[in-house]
């Protein structure tokens, strides 16, 4: 599932512009001037749909399901992270400034301290209707889990999380959500090759362009599929025909559960433990690559909360290290599981946000962690994704240059605390961000 489509999906974390709606304030002649490039777009986006065709033909689309589908689709200027063509066309209007302007944030998105995530009261009943869902179709989850090995708790937490068990709308024609995306989007190669799976989709008949509602991002049905996912992992689990995951709710969990399983899921594992540090811990050893033997961490005086001991038999189980909020967080082993869930959205909160609801479902557990979220400083993204480029210019490996701290950045930033002789947290701060861009700008000079 996975990829970085549930990155993408975070619709909360996204800066909407609708752009059929100019700003007050620009006069005719700015209106008419979007209007012409607006015109101009939509006439390369035709054209580019066009072209479609040779891949579409090859993937056995019938010219019938091309045609039905894509002539006339208009592109969907409502959607958040957009790239607007500059000019509309190589001989076309440049981006008139009106729509250059509407498209600024009105101010840089912050990278959110992980403890956003994780408020009780929001856990608290995400679990009680996962408890409550689970009694409902405890039978399809029941045959569901036998079938897949996966827990029932976590597929109805996957469900709970994507859509809250189905009632966030799902406001977007999926299809061109994608087209516009697979145009003009972030991931336009990635999306063009959706656009031609969702054809595909409406040809074998498991949906209908009136049924294959999305998000922004084009993520479908109960737990949020993209067309690649459904066609790999969609299963008929009702018997009726079709892998239905927009209003067959066994179909869309036993759908997520094969996913799962699919990408190596192992059902005689757990998902994470949360541990405890002892003093001065060095917090650079976390992330997949330093896993090593249960056992070994224990050697290296890393406990389990509550005084439980790790279950015998697991002792030699690798794990690795997840720090969210470096060492001003709860911290968690993982196992294999842990990095399955992040198949499905690849974040390490989304992972622990799931495994702990699944928790609490599965144990009517309460929402705290033993260990505390501290304060942090929040920082904006791009100056974040700045600092990146710097510790990479400086031959760091920081994972993804996106403004997030990922395990490889937090990682690093454990380094650069150390040699600067900064409290050792891994964990973004502006001391560290303000010495290291400081540094490489006097450099520069």
């Amino acid at each position: 599932m996975l990829m970085p489509r549930r990155a993408l999906r975070q619709i909360g974390l996204a800066t909407v512009f609708t752009l059929s709606v100019l700003l007050p304030g620009h006069g005719q002649a700015a209106v008419d001037e979007v209007a012409a490039y607006k015109q101009a777009v939509e006439k390369g986006f035709a054209e580019w749909l066009v072209a479609l065709w040779p891949d579409a033909e090859a993937a056995g689309i019938k010219r019938a399901t091309f045609d039905a589908n894509l002539k006339g689709l208009k592109l969907d200027w409502s959607l958040p992270h957009l790239v607007f063509p500059n000019p509309a066309a190589p001989d076309g209007p440049p981006l008139p400034k009106a729509l250059a302007d509407q498209m600024k944030p009105s101010r840089q998105p912050e990278f959110e301290p992980p403890a956003g995530y994780f408020k009780e009261a929001a856990l608290s009943s995400l679990a009680a209707t996962g408890r409550s869902k689970m009694s409902q179709f405890g039978p399809e989850l029941g045959a569901i889990q036998k079938q897949y090995g996966v827990p029932a708790s976590i597929i109805v937490a996957i469900w709970g999380r994507e859509t809250g068990f189905g009632s966030l709308d799902m406001p977007f024609d999926a299809l061109s959500a994608i087209a516009t995306q697979g145009f003009m989007g972030l991931r336009p190669e990635e999306f063009r090759k959706q656009l031609i799976v969702a054809l595909k989709i409406l040809q074998e008949g498991h949906a209908t362009r009136a049924t294959m509602r999305s998000s922004w991002a084009g993520a479908m049905g109960y737990t949020q599929f993209l067309p690649s996912d459904f066609d790999n992992y969609a299963v008929d689990f009702d018997g009726d025909g079709k892998r239905d995951i927009w209003s067959t709710i066994p179909d869309a969990l036993a759908s997520t559960g094969n996913s799962l399983h699919s990408q190596g899921w192992d059902g005689t594992q757990t998902w994470f433990y949360e541990v405890k540090l002892p003093e001065k811990f060095d917090c650079t050893l976390q992330g997949p690559d330093l896993a090593r033997p249960i056992a070994e961490w224990v050697k290296l005086g890393v406990a389990r909360v509550k005084d439980r001991p790790f279950p015998e038999e697991k002792l030699g189980d690798s794990v690795f290290l997840v720090l969210p909020a470096g060492l001003k967080g709860p911290a968690f082993l993982a196992t294999n599981n842990f990095s399955v869930l992040k198949l499905y959205n690849n974040s390490d909160v989304y992972a622990i946000f799931v495994g702990h609801v699944a928790d609490m479902i599965a144990a009517n557990a309460p929402a705290a962690f033993v260990g505390t979220w501290q304060p942090v400083e929040r920082l904006p993204r791009d100056r974040i994704q700045r600092f990146q480029e710097v510790l990479v210019a400086r031959g760091n490996d920081v994972g993804k240059v996106d403004g997030l701290a990922g395990f490889k950045t937090r990682r690093t930033i454990g380094v650069e605390e150390q040699k600067l002789g900064l409290p050792l947290t891994c964990y973004p701060s502006q001391a560290l961000v303000d010495t290291v861009l400081k540094e490489a700008s006097a450099a520069a000079q």
